[in-house]
């Protein structure tokens, strides 16, 4: 079996990344939060969401609610 980390990662159609890209760019609630996309493969996307003061709770870390908002997006 061949080991499949050292495969280069599948690439989503063309109509496929389209179409998440658009709803994705429809999501105000992830403008909101400064989340974006950074990769879209078969059956898997990749979120980014910086962290920052704006969606930090009051220790300092990134918010619960920010984090599982961007999990319920992917």
């Amino acid at each position: 079996m061949e080991d499949q980390a050292q495969q280069p990662p599948e690439q989503a159609s063309p109509q496929v990344r389209k179409r998440i890209e658009d709803s994705f760019g429809r999501q105000g609630l992830m403008r909101h939060l400064g989340a974006h996309l950074t990769r879209i493969s078969p059956g898997r996307v990749h979120l980014t969401l910086p962290s920052r003061p704006e969606v930090s709770q009051q220790h300092g870390y990134v918010h619960a609610g920010a984090t599982s908002a961007v999990a319920d997006s992917a």
